[in-house]
């Protein structure tokens, strides 16, 4: 994708949550390409300062004074910084991304909430504060099907995982703190990889974890796709994601607002996969009522239901035909030159990065 860089009107000091996730490295990049002034406050756990250090080592000479790693506890008071540090974030930042949520398989249901509510006892005494842009889920919709609007919360939806609970929890108290703090929230789908490079986000969750199952499973052991493949498949490349995100979050006219960071044309589950097996050269995965009901009986079996409340997810997202209308954070985009890119353009980019990675796991 080659969308142009918008730059910051004015120099910006931000605070990035989330590292060492590929969504909070790409922030931290596009942020220093924003503008030549701007400088990145990363918050780091104390268990990633090495990977953080070699993160920052491996930047652009002219970019790794510009970053500064803040070592703390995203689960700490005060995000676990000491008092000199917790002064200078109230005195210098401008802008708040904050995507550092627990992992989905270590969610607990309060504890995002809990960290986004330490984030926004910070900014509420932050002299610079411009924007708190917080990011969310598509998936907040829980089971709903149709077309989910972006102004919709909360309309009696079933929410399946402690992930998709605990995102609930944070859009709720983000929108509660709207009336007194400049809050954006960002609601991206399935994050799958990033177009260009490939690298995906986690091979062990949602969409990427059924290609990486393709990738590494002999060609002759038959991959089984729930349902008819008609329905959206719901993924977005995590550097759209990452340009759209600064975007919204410079844009005056996105505060106080929600935006579904999602592909507005998606493929289909079943051109997306028939897709994917052609570049793996193995067969398209088996499809239809039969793989529905194998899978189905398989991940309702009561030990794996503990275990696997994201892969029933994943099942329930192949077979429930859900559309998230993205016309708010295209309205805003328009011009900038962030655009999603077609799954078709990054599939053989997504599936060689994969091979990559599995070859060198053996």
């Amino acid at each position: 994708m080659n969308a142009g860089i918008q730059r910051s009107p004015e120099a910006e000091t931000a605070l990035v949550t989330g590292f060492p996730t590929l969504l909070g490295r790409g922030l931290v990049k596009r942020g220093l390409n924003l503008h030549p002034d701007n400088r990145m406050l990363v918050l780091v756990d104390a268990a990633d300062a090495d990977d953080a250090a070699a993160f920052v080592e491996a930047l652009p000479e002219a970019d790794r004074s510009r970053v500064e790693l803040l070592v703390g506890n995203p689960d700490g008071v005060d995000l676990g910084l000491a008092g000199a540090a917790v002064v200078e974030l109230l005195e210098r930042v401008t802008r708040v991304l904050h995507a550092g949520h627990a992992p989905a398989d270590r969610a607990r249901p309060a504890t995002n909430a809990r960290r986004l509510d330490t984030i926004l006892q910070l900014a509420a005494e932050m002299k610079r504060l411009r924007r708190i842009a917080v990011f969310s889920t598509a998936f907040v919709s829980g089971d709903r099907s149709g077309v989910v609007l972006e102004e919709e919360l909360d309309a009696g939806q079933r929410l399946r995982t402690p992930f998709e609970r605990s995102m609930f929890d944070v859009e709720r108290l983000a929108r509660s703190a709207m009336p007194r703090l400049p809050i954006t929230v960002l609601r991206p789908s399935a994050m799958i990889g990033h177009s260009r490079t490939g690298e995906v986000c986690d091979v062990s969750e949602g969409p990427t974890y059924l290609m990486s199952l393709m990738v590494r499973l002999p060609a002759e052991m038959p991959i089984l796709l729930p349902g008819t493949g008609v329905v959206p498949f719901n993924i977005v490349p995590v550097d759209y994601v990452v340009q759209a995100s600064w975007a919204l979050a410079l844009d005056p006219a996105g505060s106080g607002r929600t935006f579904h960071l999602t592909d507005p044309n998606p493929v289909s589950a079943r051109k997306a996969f028939d897709l994917l097996s052609a570049r793996i050269n193995r067969p398209a995965p088996f499809a239809g009522q039969l793989a529905t009901g194998l899978l189905t009986r398989t991940l309702r079996l009561p030990g794996v239901r503990r275990l696997a409340p994201a892969r029933i997810a994943l099942l329930e997202d192949l077979t429930t035909h859900v559309t998230y209308s993205c016309s708010n954070a295209l309205d805003l985009l328009a011009g900038s030159g962030v655009v999603c890119p077609p799954f078709e353009s990054y599939a053989e980019t997504l599936v060689a990065w994969l091979a990559a990675f599995e070859r060198e796991k053996r």
